[in-house]
């Protein structure tokens, strides 16, 4: 619940407690030296203006506080009456629309005052000249886009201000003059685009200043003159791109200054030369591609020093020499690509360093021995390739090892010597392909992580010394059984993740971990467990057997004292029966198995069932007779009918009940008869055409009702009786028109309401008893205009969406007056042909705006002149032929724009110069013929650019300079040949499309990680080489003109390759393979194949995915392709053999998991016989995506079995 909402909301029976009538007019009375008012303007009416207060404290001054009220101004009785006795105010959060010149004229005691989070949009010059005594103020969370430049003049002796999230752009030079006792300023969260000279002289003693989340550019050397005390000062999250050297030259009393978030491309040796006190200093999020080696020399009193997400490549020797009380170092994610052996030698107080994600293959044994101190080390995603040699000799206070996402093949004895405390190793996703039996000899151990590493065994004595392991995850491996002795030495281990692997069969190699409590089983192969194979684990709690293949539930968990969460979803159990009760068991899971029939006496503890998505057709009066305890029940998708009266009677503690899914047909008032706690009841697609006989007046604590994807024609108000405390009501998908909801008029605690249809009719006083109401979607309606007034009682409404709706053809100006605080606003799919010049701006909080799917070809230039804080705004499918310049400058902090889908031929200059936070634009299917080469030139946060089907012949290799764009969509233009290495991006381009173009001729840059470039011409891909090879991981050549697969051997680093659809006539799959290592799917289907050559492969391939279908093979060499023995995925029907020998296959590929056999038409008795065989090995059939009308044509066939054509 938002706090506005609660604030103004839940105290409105309160308000006429504390009125007195005078001559009609409302009068408040307090006598004490405290006084909470509430005051709910809408609802006593008159003129504020008129309200009386009468403060009559016998002795002292008084403390006045707004509490659960709405009121548009400070009422002048306040001060005019009262001036001399207020000394605090408080008004949060009451909806104060203004304060005037001349509000606080009389406020000569007022010490405090507190007005955020209201909607006051200026502060006038000496608005406070007489309040004189005031020592702190709070503007906070307003609409204030004008601050006049003496509003705070005469207040010496003010010590704290507070004017963050607003939306202030500019500072006046003189705002801040004669503030000599000011400790606190706040300004962050506003939209600042410089600091005038001198403006902080006054300020002597100012402790902290807060300056982050603007839009400053460039600091100067008297940015920050005169504040000599200052101690705290964040300008994190601007744009700020440049620091003259001696910006900071006196602030020598800093000690904590974050920089983070700007635009930083380089810094002066001396910037921080007068920062001799500086604790901590943040660089992160920069572009910073090199640091002076003396940057730190004088920032001797360094603890914390963040410098991650920049470009750093290189760190000088010197570069921490004389930081020697460091604490913590953060320089991840970079692209640092050594680290010299000296750089850490002063660091013995380091106890964390982060160098994730940067590109250090190697590092020299001794580069860690100074850090005494270290306790975390995180080398995560570096490429290290190996960490033998005594890398971690001398650190033996290390907690946490962190080596994740590298290429680590070996590890042995001798990988972690010296980190004798050790407790946490992290190794997930490195290649380990030799693991020495005593890798492990550090008894500290207590949490070590190797998921992800293609482990296919485990040394019988890995953990012969880790009888301190608690935690241990072995998470998608390739592990088919365990050794009984592998797991005896862990008599600690609390937690053991086995999910994802290959296993058949547990035996009992678990049953005496007895320390163990979570167990995770999930994702593997087991039919069945043996009796005693849990049979020591007394302290097992949680068991997760999800996704296998078992028929029952085994018996084994009978000897589980204190199992209470057991996971058997997505498996063919047909019974619930176990045989012998599971006394503590209190969550079920049974989603998605065979169960016909619910049979409940084995759990009599169990509070939370899901066996949703099974076969369960009845239910009888004693199915939950037995478990009372029953909190939660989940029934979505099985077969039951209605109304199945009297079944869920004993279910006096339920509490969710879920039943869509189900032909219920209907249900009655006894259907839930008894459950007095229920509180959320969803009856989705349940098949209901009616409710009559107010089913549900026995759920007194119902919250939340979901009656959608029905036929109900109306919702009366029998049909709702006695569920008043109803918040959210959902009525979505009915499959018929809805005339009558007459039963919401009732419902006035609601906070959510979702109805949609195609034709819902809306009364016009739906919402006047919603006070509460903060979600409202109608999709569907039919109404052509709203009342003034609909809104008038939803003033604490967030999110509000009208769509589908096509009567509805324009919105008056006043048309959101009572929804000031919306968040997010849907209008899509309706006839809007005219959209009122400021209709949105009375939404100075939203965030979120779709105007898509509305014929409005135009829009007016100040449309979102008010709108500062939108964050995404979509007007795809909008007819648009042209934007208006300057439409889009207020809105800085946007970050996803998409106009795709409309008819914009050309785009006004500089119509995105202030989109500062822009990320994501689409500009798909318009008309655009070129770009103006400085388009994008102001979009410094780029990173994705959507321009398919469009009309563009050539790119400008300007377009796109200086900006950290990651991902560019061309597709379907017109271009013939595309350089992409001569584009002058900030940073790498990772992904590029060119798809169905009409290139002849491509030229990408090394650094690019995907490319896609299918319905081309091409025969040849071009690579500047920046480094010594190309970071291509992900390319698809699909219907070009490619004739062998030798054009692709540069593509060192090529993890997947789709090239169907050419013309290769021969495949060298051992050529390929050597040239291209890790190689994991490869698509040649289409392409003319004739033969395919094997030879010695060096490395063992790693190839799961291979599609060799539809060619011109004459036979299935399974002993050739039997070299991939990691395949898991082989697609090769509609090649000229129609006959293999399945048991070659299966026995070929340990890991085989699919086959395609599409495109040949097989004897239908071989199908038969091969599915027997398949059923046994756990392989299925793989089935293509018919994308074209021809391929479906080609599909149609006179008998299929199993989907595949036979005869």
């Amino acid at each position: 619940m938002g706090s506005f909402r609660r604030s103004v909301l839940e105290a409105l029976p309160l308000v006429l407690l504390l009125i007195v009538s005078v001559r009609g007019e409302p009068s408040f009375k307090c006598a004490e030296n405290y006084c909470e008012f509430v005051v709910n303007e809408q609802l006593l009416g008159g003129d504020v203006q008129a309200y009386k207060f009468n403060l009559s404290a016998e002795y002292g001054t008084v403390e006045v506080q707004f509490e659960k009220s709405l009121v548009s101004i400070v009422p002048p009785s306040l001060f005019e009456d009262n001036g001399q006795k207020v000394d605090t105010l408080v008004m949060r959060e009451v909806d104060v629309q203004r304060v005037d010149a001349d509000t606080f004229t009389k406020a000569v005691a007022l010490k405090s005052l507190q007005m955020h989070r209201n909607r006051i949009p200026k502060l006038f010059n000496r608005m406070f000249r007489n309040a004189t005594n005031l020592r702190r103020i709070n503007f906070g969370g307003n609409r204030i886009d004008a601050v006049e430049e003496y509003t705070f003049e005469g207040l010496a002796n003010l010590s704290v201000i507070r004017l963050s999230r607003n939306k202030i752009p500019v500072l006046p030079r003189k705002l801040f003059a004669g503030l000599s006792s000011l400790t606190s300023l706040l300004l962050d969260h506003n939209r600042i685009l410089e600091l005038p000279e001198g403006i902080f002289e006054d300020l002597t003693i100012l402790d902290e200043l807060y300056l982050s989340f603007n839009f400053l550019e460039r600091l100067t050397r008297n940015s920050f003159k005169g504040l000599v005390e200052l101690d705290n000062l964040a300008l994190h999250n601007n744009r700020i791109s440049t620091i003259e050297p001696d910006t900071f030259a006196s602030l020598a009393t800093l000690q904590y200054l974050t920089l983070g978030s700007n635009r930083l491309t380089s810094l002066a040796p001396e910037t921080f030369i007068a920062q001799t006190k500086l604790a901590k200093l943040d660089l992160s999020v920069n572009q910073l591609a090199e640091l002076p080696k003396d940057l730190f020399r004088y920032t001797t009193a360094l603890k914390e020093l963040k410098m991650s997400n920049n470009s750093l490549k290189e760190l000088h020797s010197d570069l921490f020499a004389n930081t020697a009380k460091l604490e913590d170092l953060v320089i991840s994610h970079n692209e640092v690509e050594s680290l010299d052996a000296a750089l850490f030698r002063n660091l013995r107080k380091l106890e964390m360093l982060l160098l994730e994600n940067n590109n250090i293959g190697h590092i020299f044994p001794g580069t860690f021995d100074a850090l005494q101190s270290l306790r975390a080390l995180d080398l995560n995603q570096n490429g290290i390739m190996t960490i033998e040699g005594g890398l971690f000799r001398a650190l033996r206070v290390l907690d946490k090892l962190y080596l994740q996402n590298n290429l680590i093949s070996m590890v042995s004895g001798d990988s972690l010597e010296g980190a004798v405390q050790l407790t946490e190793l992290y190794l997930n996703k490195n290649p380990l392909q030799s693991i020495d039996d005593d890798f492990l000899r550090i008894p500290s151990l207590m949490a070590l992580a190797m998921d992800f590493c293609g482990l296919k065994t485990l040394p019988k004595g890995l953990f012969a010394k880790q009888q301190s392991l608690k935690l241990l995850f072995l998470e998608g491996n390739k592990l088919t059984d365990l050794d009984p002795d592998l797991f005896a030495p862990l008599v600690e281990l609390e937690e053991l993740d086995l999910s994802a692997n290959l296993l058949y069969n547990i035996s009992n190699a678990l049953a005496n971990l007895t320390s163990l409590k979570l167990l995770d089983l999930s994702d593997n192969r087991l039919r069945s467990l043996q009796d005693n194979a849990f049979a020591n684990m007394t302290t097992l709690k949680k068991l997760n057997l999800k996704q296998n293949k078992l028929t029952e539930i085994p018996r084994a968990l009978a000897k589980l004292p204190n199992l209470s969460t057991l996971t058997l979803e997505t498996n063919k159990i047909k019974s619930t029966v176990v045989g012998e009760p599971l006394a503590n068991l209190e969550d079920l899971y049974m989603g998605e198995n065979e169960i016909t029939k619910l049979r409940l006496n084995d759990f009599p503890a169990v509070e939370e069932l899901y066996v949703e998505r099974n076969q369960i057709h009845s239910l009888s009066v004693d199915t939950f007779v037995g478990n009372r305890k029953l909190k939660t029940v989940d029934l979505t998708d099985n077969r039951l009918t209605g109304p199945l009266e009297g079944i869920f009677t004993p279910l006096r503690k339920l509490v969710t009940l879920t039943l869509s899914g189900n032909p219920l047909g209907r249900v009655t008032r006894a259907t839930f008869e008894g459950l007095l706690k229920l509180e959320d009841l969803t009856l989705r697609n349940i098949k209901l055409t009616e409710l009559t006989g107010a089913p549900f007046a026995s759920l007194s604590e119902l919250e939340k009702l979901d009656l959608s994807e029905n036929r109900l024609a109306a919702v009366d108000e029998a049909s709702v009786r006695g569920i008043g405390k109803l918040r959210e009501f959902y009525i979505n998908d009915n499959e018929i028109g809805i005339d009558g909801l007459s039963g919401l008029d009732i419902l006035n605690r609601v906070q959510t309401v979702s109805l949609s249809n195609q034709s819902i009719v809306v009364p016009d006083t739906l919402l006047a008893n919603k006070s509460w109401m903060v979600e409202f979607y109608v999709q569907g309606g039919t109404f052509a205009s709203l009342p003034a007034q609909f809104f008038r009682s939803t003033i604490a409404l967030e999110k509000l969406s009208l769509s589908d709706n096509k009567q509805l053809v324009k919105l008056p100006k006043d048309f959101f007056q009572y929804v000031p605080y919306l968040e997010e606003l849907v209008l899509l799919n309706n006839s809007l042909s005219v959209l009122e010049p400021g209709v949105f701006d009375p939404l100075g909080l939203l965030r979120e705006l779709d105007i898509s799917e509305n014929p409005l070809k135009s829009l007016p230039g100040g449309l979102f002149a008010q709108t500062f804080l939108l964050e995404s705004l979509r007007m795809a499918d909008a007819n648009l032929t042209t934007l208006p310049a300057g439409i889009f400058d207020k809105l800085y902090v946007l970050a996803k724009l998409d106009l795709a889908n409309n008819q914009l031929r050309t785009l006004p200059e500089g119509v995105f110069n202030r989109l500062y936070s822009l990320e994501t634009l689409s500009l798909e299917n318009n008309q655009l013929e070129a770009l103006q080469p400085a388009l994008f030139k102001s979009l410094e946060k780029l990173n994705i650019v959507i321009l398919s089907h469009n009309k563009l012949a050539a790119i400008d290799p300007q377009l796109f300079a200086g900006l950290p764009v990651t991902a560019i969509d061309l597709s379907y233009n017109r271009l013939t040949t595309f350089d992409e290495s001569a584009m002058a991006f900030a940073g790498r381009l990772l992904m590029l499309s060119l798809e169905s173009n009409k290139l002849t001729s491509l030229k990408i840059h090394s650094t690019l990680e995907k490319l896609f470039v299918d319905d081309n011409k091409l025969s040849s891909i071009e690579v500047k080489l920046e480094d010594s090879y190309s970071h291509i991981t992900s390319l698809s050549v699909v219907r070009n003109n490619f004739t062998a697969l030798d054009a692709f051997y540069q593509f060192k680093m090529l993890t997947e390759l789709d090239a169907s659809y050419n013309a290769f006539t021969e495949l060298n799959l051992a050529k390929l393979f050597n040239e291209i290592v890790p190689l994991y799917t490869l698509n040649v289907s289409n392409s003319f194949v004739e033969r395919v050559q094997f030879g010695k492969i060096e490395h063992t391939p790693t190839l799961v995915h291979l599609d060799i279908s539809n060619n011109n093979l004459t036979a299935l060499d399974v002993r050739a392709f039997a070299v991939f023995r990691q395949l898991q995925n082989f697609v090769f029907g509609g090649n000229r053999f129609d006959t293999f020998v399945v048991e070659d296959l299966l026995r070929a590929f340990d890991d085989l998991q699919t086959i395609g056999l599409e495109g040949t038409v097989w004897k239908c008795d071989f199908l038969k016989s091969l599915k027997a065989s398949m059923e046994e090995a756990d392989v299925t059939f793989a089935y293509k995506e018919k994308e074209t009308l021809h391929e479906r044509l080609e599909s149609v066939c006179s008998r299929q079995l199993y989907g595949i054509c036979c005869v």
